[in-house]
């Protein structure tokens, strides 16, 4: 799959979403997250928190600003249309 350009957006002031057609990363906390495309990983906005699913490997969950989810579901909805 080739990249289709970085897509990027705050879940929170101190967290942010990256996606650049290849890989997913969350950075603002401890570590950085990253999931590869290969381990289709499936963002999920709850009404709450974000929660990214990877077919291997663990989940991860992180709270979010209410006002923010809008761009969350969009960007959630292009991550989660790239999976067959």
């Amino acid at each position: 799959m080739e990249p289709t350009g970085r897509l990027e957006v705050w879940a929170s002031e101190n967290a942010l979403l990256s996606f650049d057609g290849r890989v997913l990363e969350v950075f603002g906390f401890a570590d950085t997250h990253r999931f590869h495309v290969a381990f289709t990983p499936v963002v999920l906005v709850g009404k709450r928190m974000v929660t990214i699913r990877p077919t291997h490997g663990g989940q991860y969950s992180f709270f979010y600003d209410q006002p923010r989810r809008g761009e969350l579901e969009a960007f959630a909805a292009h991550v989660n249309a790239l999976h067959p």
